[in-house]
């Protein structure tokens, strides 16, 4: 039965590119939007980390977890109206709308007979409706999208907040929202950048503006035409810890062998800013290295970036004035760190002047209150706010 199914309804063959550069040929599923079988492994070296298996193959299940986990997830805030504006009933249906395309790496997919170059339709060069996906994704009013709305590198823009590519000089910059109720996360994100600027750690710059009556955090995509990101996920596939031990010390050390001298000065960065900002959501997915994308490679720690889930912006005002308290940092394999193991997982707190911080609460409460008639955030809730962050401080210059 199964060949005469084969027979008559043939599988479509695509190839797994890398740039232009063919990874690997498969049977690909259209209607699951996978691959189901492997044919052929051309460059293993251009393989993502984490689907490699042994010496010379490929893992089907974690090709299709890496391949899904580029798309929209089922748990996007607004989700459904985007579906509806879109006139699409599956986020995965636009999974390999555009090939794939992302402008976080340089990966893509194509049917093995089509002849297309990576150079006609990367999205880091080719011009996309970014207006469309946008207000898809950010009104709440009625609205219809043409179908160029599906064709955009948003189709491959994971994550739980609303967001959305848009061109801007020739850039790709990311439009950001925040939880609904309260609006903080962009305005965190804008914190944790100056918070940066000022301890001399390399961040990615946010900036807050408002689109479609939603607050928004606003930053430059990155990465370029030659460079991608390798995220802790793929770095630690490579690492292979064991599930017992906390994986801060085997990422390092894959850093390390690969190159990234600073790697532990960088990872002190992390752990310093995520304690002030009492992050909430630094998952694998969303820090990294940046990869040379033609040489493979590994340029330098990604900068700090995502790092707007914190200060209490998913509680309620009571829960905040002792939200330190019961606050667990999650890094890597752990979702339990407390403050004084996270403080104690610092290499180098003394190099940090932390006096340079001064005042900084300062600025946070007037960008909540300039912000305050759209977002409907509490006098109270602003106090709260600023006095955590000042003891997040003082809680570092102390431990030196």
């Amino acid at each position: 039965m199964e060949f005469l199914d084969r027979l008559f309804n043939k599988p479509k063959i695509y190839i797994l590119m890398h740039k232009d550069i063919q990874v690997l040929s498969g049977e690909y599923n259209e209607e699951k939007h996978r691959f189901e079988k492997i044919i052929h492994i051309f460059s293993y070296d251009h393989l993502p980390y984490s689907v490699r298996k042994g010496e010379n193959g490929v893992s089907l299940k974690r090709l299709d977890h890496w391949f899904r986990w580029r798309g929209i997830p089922d748990y996007r805030v607004g989700l459904n109206v985007l579906l509806d504006h879109l006139d699409i009933s599956d986020q995965r249906d636009l999974l390999d709308k555009e090939y794939g395309l992302s402008v976080s790496d340089h990966y893509w997919i194509r049917e093995e007979k089509e002849h297309v170059s990576y150079a006609d339709l990367n999205f880091f060069e080719r011009p996309y409706d970014q207006d469309s996906f946008g207000i898809s994704m950010f009104a709440s009013s009625r609205f219809k999208s043409p179908k160029s709305g599906l064709h955009t590198p948003n189709n491959t823009l994971c994550g739980y907040q609303k967001k959305a590519w848009f061109q801007r000089n020739g850039v790709n910059v990311l439009l950001k929202g925040g939880t609904p109720i309260y609006q903080q996360e962009p305005v965190n994100e804008w914190l944790a950048s100056e918070i940066a600027n000022r301890l001399g750690i390399d961040a990615i710059q946010y900036h807050v503006e408002i689109y479609e009556n939603q607050l928004v955090s606003v930053c430059d995509n990155m990465l370029d035409l030659d460079t991608e990101l390798i995220t802790a996920e793929e770095v630690l596939s490579l690492a292979k810890p064991d599930k017992d031990v906390f994986w801060l010390t085997p990422y390092q050390k894959t850093l390390t062998e690969m190159g990234i001298a600073d790697a532990g000065k960088k990872l002190d960065d992390l752990l310093v800013l995520d304690f002030i900002m009492t992050n909430t959501d630094r998952h694998n997915q969303n820090l990294g290295v940046i990869r040379d994308a033609n040489t493979l490679q590994w340029l330098k720690v990604a900068p700090i970036f995502d790092t707007g889930t914190g200060l209490g912006c998913l509680k309620e005002d009571n829960d905040i004035a002792n939200f330190d308290e019961f606050y667990h940092y999650r890094l890597f394999n752990s979702d339990n760190i407390l403050d004084n193991i996270c403080v104690h997982l610092i290499l180098n707190l003394k190099r940090y002047d932390f006096s340079v911080l001064d005042g900084i609460e300062s600025l946070y409460e007037e960008r909540l209150r300039k912000y305050q008639r759209l977002t409907g955030i509490t006098d109270r809730r602003i106090d709260l706010l600023t006095s955590l962050l000042r003891r997040r401080i003082e809680i570092l210059k102390h431990a030196q």
